[in-house]
């Protein structure tokens, strides 16, 4: 436009100028009667007539003034070339990056194209399905699904347990309808107002306690649930036929691991266990027939796998005890989770009618699946008041691990070695009220210790003081009642298995092997806990008892065929 005009230009400038130079000189007195409004510095008649490109802008005519001139910020030229050139750079840079992307993006799609071309063209030879190739080339491992349908399973345990419910308990999704049984409801559980079935109860506290998953870490509480709903015969077994709605109930509980010490003879283990129970319990029939109250027993066993033992399922259901046996595992923790479960099936049971128990309150014991136990056992439990204290045996500076009782009858110390404990028992030497457990032991962990032992910390849950434990043996000062021995090895007759039994019992009686074994003439057992004889610092060291050697059983323990191999 300068081009095309230059006069009207010329012409426009030297008024501009003239403008300026009387704005210079003027009465500034008009410029603070005008309005609140702000304009932009005027520059001097000495930079307009410098070469430097200034843009003004159109004046303009203020009410009550005369006219003034209104100057835009200054532009030079110099200015313009900085920004130019740091616009040319980041341009330049800007293209290599899109370059490299176009590049190194077109050799990702080649690559891809090639692998996706050669899969086709396999499949179109071969009629192979898509995804054997990607076996082939290792993109999924043999039996492993690809992470693409890793979806497909629940993978979450949420997705299977009520995450939101403290604690979780079992409400598969709709989505696992197919692959998990549905969660048992109320009608199904309790179908009349007189009965429950059994079955689905059980099932059901199971799958809540895998769900609450106490001692388990996500991915062992899932498993577990996943291997019920194609493997529930081989996770869990009970047999509770003749239990007695709101009755006084005797709670055994035992945590066994196929790795403890019992190892493979576990079955014999529990054989010489439950024989012990059943002879107890057949003296409480006859108290019943006399009109007496009575107790009645379930033993409680938790597996430290993923399945249960068939063996051991075999020895419990012959024992004719009620029983339940589940897996608790795999976690090989010195039986913690295993502790804690059977205690949750504990409450589960014996919690009050309004609450969903079923089961009367009564004693919780502790047995371990490698000790031994006379049937008077069981009648020093039904006398726990809160928590009595037994003495056990192969335990202990003395070979026994009793309660020191004073002349007022409480309990003051514990003959343990292991005296750096503030109650320093053995998981076989007390047993508690079940009503203690979801009252003063709060649940579901109710056993809280991760680490070997732990009866102490569990103690201290629920007394404050060594004296509130009750001696079980009486308030007297010599604690002299043996009826339990802790890792107490089979006798060579206890070794046997089912069928050398069956074998034996045929060449000489059930009579016979009942005397041997101490069930029918206990007297042979009890000889053995009375001679003991704590020993005095003269003496040296104690002498073996009756029945301590598996090989020099005595007399009255030795069948025919044994006299006749000694005396040849």
């Amino acid at each position: 436009m300068q081009g095309a005009f230059p006069e009207r230009n010329s012409e426009r400038q030297s008024l501009m100028k003239e403008k300026v130079a009387r704005s210079e000189t003027s009465d500034t007195a008009s410029d603070d009667s005008r309005p609140t409004s702000v304009d932009t510095p005027r520059r001097s008649k000495r930079a307009l007539d410098d070469d430097d490109d200034y843009s003004f802008s159109d004046y303009s005519i203020y009410s009550g003034m005369q006219e003034r001139e209104k100057f835009q910020l200054p532009m030079p030229v110099t200015y313009n070339k900085h920004r130019t050139r740091r616009y040319l750079i980041g341009t330049a840079i800007l293209g290599i990056l899109l370059i490299s992307y176009n590049y190194f993006s077109a050799a990702h799609i080649k690559t891809t194209h090639h692998r996706i071309g050669k899969i086709a063209a396999a499949n179109r030879d071969h009629h192979e399905p898509y995804f054997s190739d990607l076996y082939k080339n290792n993109e999924a491992g043999p039996g492993a699904f690809p992470l693409s349908l890793q979806s497909a399973l629940p993978s979450d345990l949420c997705s299977i347990c009520d995450c939101h419910a403290s604690p979780a308990f079992y409400a598969p999704s709709i989505n696992y309808a197919l692959e998990l049984p549905p969660r048992p409801h109320v009608k199904d559980i309790y179908p009349g107002p007189d009965n429950v079935d059994m079955n689905e109860f059980m099932r059901q506290t199971i799958l809540d306690i895998y769900c609450a998953r106490q001692h388990l870490d996500p991915y062992q509480a899932l498993k577990l649930v996943r291997r019920s709903g194609s493997n529930l015969g081989e996770m869990m077994s009970w047999s509770l036929g003749g239990l007695e709605f709101g009755k006084p109930t005797i709670y055994l509980t035992t945590a066994t691991s196929p790795n403890g010490k019992a190892g493979t003879i576990r079955p014999q283990y529990f054989r010489r266990s439950g024989r012990a129970i059943r002879t107890w319990m057949a003296q409480e029939e006859a108290l019943v027939r006399n009109k007496h109250p009575g107790w009645q027993v379930v033993w409680i066993v938790a597996e430290d796998e993923v399945d249960i033992d068939p063996l051991v399922v075999r020895t419990l259901r012959r024992t004719g005890v009620p029983y339940i046996y589940f897996a608790y595992g795999l976690t090989r923790s010195w039986g913690n989770a295993q502790k804690n479960a059977v205690m949750q099936v504990v409450y589960a049971l014996s919690r009050p009618e309004e609450r969903g128990g079923l089961l009367g309150p009564g004693p919780v014991y502790g047995l371990d699946d490698d000790n031994k136990m006379l049937p008077d056992l069981m009648s020093l439990l039904i006398k726990v008041d809160r928590i009595g204290i037994v003495p056990v045996g192969n335990l202990g500076a003395d070979a026994w691990e009793a309660p020191v009782v004073d002349e007022l009858g409480e309990i003051v110390e514990s003959e343990s070695l292991w005296q750096w404990r503030k109650y320093a028992f053995d998981f076989g030497g007390f047993s508690f009220n079940s009503s203690l457990l979801g009252t003063a032991v709060a649940g579901p962990m109710f056993w809280k210790h991760n680490d070997f032992a732990g009866e102490s910390e569990f103690l201290d849950q629920i007394i404050g003081n060594i004296r509130d434990l009750e001696p079980l043996c009486g308030r007297h000062q010599v604690q002299d009642c043996h009826y339990v021995w802790h890792n107490e090895p089979l006798t060579q007759i206890e070794m046997m298995t089912d069928d050398e039994e069956i074998a034996y019992v045929n060449k000489f009686g059930a009579e016979r092997l009942f005397q041997v074994l101490g069930i029918e003439n206990r007297e042979s057992d009890q000889r053995r806990a009375d001679a003991y004889r704590p020993p005095s610092d003269d003496d040296g060291p104690p002498e073996s008892l009756p029945g301590d050697n598996d090989e020099e059983p005595t007399e009255e323990e030795n069948p025919p065929e044994a006299e006749v191999n000694e005396g040849e």
